[in-house]
């Protein structure tokens, strides 16, 4: 790895000293009426082979690094085409072409992607299943301070909620309470929590108008962006200060004693230097509610009812109903004229009172700081990143016990990335490596220490010991445009891990288009999921400790410390004597869950007005990794051997053993089979662990519909249909491994916007389905919602929004165990300078 990391980083220097000798053509292209032509291919031509090429973005304009020469410059779309001859590019020196153009262009023509091929082109020939969030729609919805909501009506997302800031963001079937089957990326930036895989949303530092753009790609994608890629990536691009200049203040207040304050403030210093500063603060309730004794639906969980309740908590909230959230951050970029661009950033966010559905219980955070940095210089043919990621939980609460589960983790990781074109760019080769560092430790300061044969040093609260791994990729993919009609894209990936054997993600897709305004693609996908930490090395408390320190007499007969009494050496510390804990538990052995899928995806061009796109999926998923199950499951027996039937210390006496064994059977009754060993050969009581398993075979359809009326009237329509099937499954273990998804959901909304105001009408239904997520079984209930977002704009500084969610105040859970949602109304002014 660092041999290859050595040769990419001497690449990059040599053709970053090259690349200084360009010249920058750049333009914008305008309708006499003064909007934008977005989507349209600008590519310049010299008699000395020289080329390149790019799309205009939203606002029409495109950007291009050129050798030194004379070149023709040729604009298109569809069959429209304007060239322009003999325009020069002088190195080191911007030359500006801007072209008014009164084309008419369809509505799929101006929509551009960058994360299925990370190339910038059009939605309609891009390799995969790709749904576009505009800067415009975000900014319409932005009061409400929630990333997942802004996927909530579009083809094939499934956004479950369960309180304020808990969501989990899926697609294509098997979600979890904490899932991480979709990459997220902040502008290359991987936010997740380090022991969990998944996104903590409430730790995101930017107001929403902040971002400039957000592709989710649907289906697996890991031959680009490796592990938890096995069902898509969401990529959220923010604001380069640059483009953003001036300030926003943006006051928003609202139900649930709702207070939120966004501010941003970018200039651009001077030809070169820019920055930007971002703050913000979110203060409200939340629909939680504390279980102590009480459930707000169905009933709580005790004696004989197991399923379809509510578990009952030990402890009640703390804070009771507060959840406070501030963030900031600062990017400085420095932008030369030969197409260097180097990046500087770093931001935080504090957050207290928002709990977390998990695997084990409900958590709650009572203070957690995460930081970051990031680094990023590019050039017009290479571009490294690196991030380092920083979380710092000291205090969080396990509802279900009342014990603090203290959780610090931090990363970081770096990407060279290059990319070359041949054959006038008719091929394109994008190739890199990354590599990435872990540290996780669920130590608390603030804790008794908790002994054990190996140390009495030992506070950790959801480990045994800390952990760490290191893992290294390399990657590749070729564009190949065959001809007018036909593209092909080839990519493979290589991950390796400490924690897992080297793994391979190949793709293959073609795109066609047979006639105008058609196209047809054919994808095959290989991906993997690794286990999280958690699933690997779990040790969480999920019941109360049991005193069986008097055994600890049985062993002194034969001279021995088993470890019933920790404390029985006579020293003392603050934990109580002799507890003998109620463990669930990662497993170490755990293999990674491999993925293939094949799809078909069609779209076509209504008139010059809409969009239709169907993709039709079918997944085989191998290994499939399993939420907490009991450890001695009755369909499979003993779920994970690591922690087999009690073991008494080497040495022991045969009837010191049975007098042991007989007193523990007697003491514990039918808890007797859970009674194991730790890793230090501590007893303990391995109540639930994960495995493997078989496999899972899913299928299914997403259609989206977008039709604009007029420039200003749109319409939106989803529907999503998933089935799936347990192969190689044990008995009795489908009732306990579902998907945790419906099996139809619809989506519709209009919306007007107009210079001065706009308005958007948003429903979806969801279909009823069955939850079972560790110790949340139960129902969810179908359920209709409808959101309203409407804004006034006075003049181009001053503008009032509302934000309603649930109008109808349906009162619904969306994950069996998450929190009982109602409606959320939120007005907000902004003001700009």
């Amino acid at each position: 790895m660092k041999t290859r990391l050595s040769l990419i980083i001497l690449g990059f220097l040599l053709s970053s000293a090259a690349a200084a000798v360009n010249g920058r053509l750049e333009g914008q292209l305008t309708r006499p009426d003064g909007s934008a032509l977005n989507g349209v291919v600008v590519t310049a031509n010299a008699a000395n082979g020289a080329s390149g090429a790019a799309l205009t973005d939203a606002n029409g304009s495109y950007l291009l690094y050129l050798e030194p020469g004379t070149y023709t410059v040729n604009v298109s779309a569809g069959n429209r085409s304007e060239t322009v001859p003999g325009v020069e590019i002088t190195a080191g020196e911007v030359t500006k072409l801007n072209q008014e153009l009164d084309w008419e262009m369809s509505y799929a023509d101006s929509i551009t992607v960058f994360s299925a091929s990370k190339r910038r082109e059009r939605i309609v020939d891009a390799p995969a299943a790709v749904t576009l969030v505009s800067e415009q729609e975000i900014e319409r919805q932005a009061s409400h301070g929630q990333v997942p909501k802004l996927l909530e009506f579009t083809p094939g997302a499934e956004v479950t909620q369960s309180g304020i800031y808990d969501f989990n963001l899926n697609t294509r079937g098997f979600n979890s309470s904490l899932n991480r089957r979709v990459a997220v990326l902040i502008d290359g930036r991987d936010p997740s929590v380090p022991f969990l895989g998944a996104q903590e949303w409430s730790a995101f530092s930017f107001p929403l108008d902040d971002v400039a753009q957000m592709e989710l790609v649907r289906g697996p994608s890991a031959a680009l962006y490796g592990a938890n890629a096995a069902s898509g990536v969401l990529n959220v691009t923010t604001r380069r200060p640059s483009d953003s200049a001036g300030g926003r203040l943006r006051v928003t207040a609202g139900d649930l004693d709702t207070t939120n304050a966004d501010a941003r403030w970018a200039a651009k210093l001077n030809e070169i230097w820019s920055m930007k500063a971002i703050g913000g603060l979110r203060a409200s309730g939340d629909f939680t509610v504390s279980r102590n004794g009480a459930a707000e639906y169905t009933v709580p969980c005790g004696g004989t009812v197991t399923t379809d309740c509510l578990p009952q908590e030990a402890v009640p909230l703390d804070p009771l109903d507060d959840v406070e959230i501030t963030f900031g951050s600062l990017r400085v970029d420095r932008a030369a004229k030969n197409g260097h661009l180097l990046t500087i950033e770093s931001g935080l966010a504090d957050s207290s009172g928002p709990v977390t559905q998990t695997g084990i219980g409900r958590i709650q955070l009572v203070d957690a700081v995460s930081s970051w940095t990031r680094f990023n210089y590019s050039t017009s043919r290479w571009n490294f990143l690196g991030t380092h990621n920083n979380r710092e939980a000291d205090r969080q609460t396990a509802l279900n016990t009342g014990q603090n589960v203290a959780l610090d983790g931090s990363n970081w990781r770096g990407e060279i990335q290059g990319n070359w074109a041949f054959r006038n760019d008719s091929l394109r080769l994008v190739a890199g490596v990354s590599y990435e560092d872990e540290e996780i430790t669920s130590e608390d300061p603030t804790g008794p220490i908790r002994p054990s044969l190996l140390s009495r040093e030992n506070q950790q609260t959801l480990l045994f010991e800390p952990v760490e791994s290191r893992s290294d990729a390399v990657f590749a993919q070729l564009d190949w445009e065959i001809n007018d009609r036909v593209k092909a894209v080839f990519a493979l990936r290589r991950d390796d891990s400490e924690l897992h054997d080297a793994q391979w993600s190949p793709k293959a897709s073609f795109v066609f288009n047979p006639t105008q305004g058609h196209t047809i693609r054919l994808t095959y996908n290989e991906a993997f999921q690794v286990p999280n930490y958690s699933e690997f090395f779990l040790q969480a408390s999920i019941g109360p400790n049991i005193n069986l320190s008097p055994l600890e007499q049985i062993c002194l007969l034969d001279g021995l410390f088993c470890g019933f009494d920790l404390d029985f050496d006579g020293t003392t510390n603050s934990l109580a004597t002799g507890e003998t804990r109620l463990l669930a538990l990662g497993n170490a052995n755990l293999e990674v869950e491999e993925v293939k899928s094949l799809e078909v995806g069609y779209s076509v061009q209504l008139a010059q007005k809409g969009l239709l796109q169907i993709d039709v999926y079918s997944t085989e998923n191998e290994n499939f990794i399993t939420d907490l199950l009991t450890q001695l499951n009755p369909s499979i027996g003993r779920v994970n051997p690591a922690f087999g039937p009690y073991q008494p210390p080497a040495g022991m006496s045969a009837p010191a053993q049975a007098q042991l064994l007989g007193t523990l059977q007697a003491a514990l009754g039918p808890l007797f089979p859970l009674l194991s060993n730790n890793v230090d050969g501590t007893p303990i009581l391995a109540l639930a662990s994960y495995t493997n398993f078989g496999a899972v075979d899913t299928q299914g359809v997403d259609l989206g519909l977008t039709w604009y009326f007029s420039p200003k009237l749109s319409l939106n329509f989803t529907y999503s249909w998933f089935d799936f099937d347990i192969k190689e499954s044990a008995p009795g273990l489908d009732q306990i491994l579902l998907p945790n998804s419906p099996e139809n959901k619809a989506s519709f909304g209009l919306s007007w916007v107009d210079e001065s105001w706009d308005v958007g009408f948003s429903a979806r239904w969801v279909d009823d389905f069955r939850w079972a997520v560790g110790p949340f079984q139960g129902d969810v209930l179908s359920y209709t919602l409808a959101d309203l977002t409407a804004n006034v704009y006075f003049g181009e500084r001053w503008s009032f929004g509302i934000n309603v969610a649930n109008i109808f105040d349906e009162e619904h859970w969306e994950s069996f165990g998450g929190d009982l949602l109602g409606r959320r109304a939120l007005a907000s002014v902004s003001v700009d300078w």
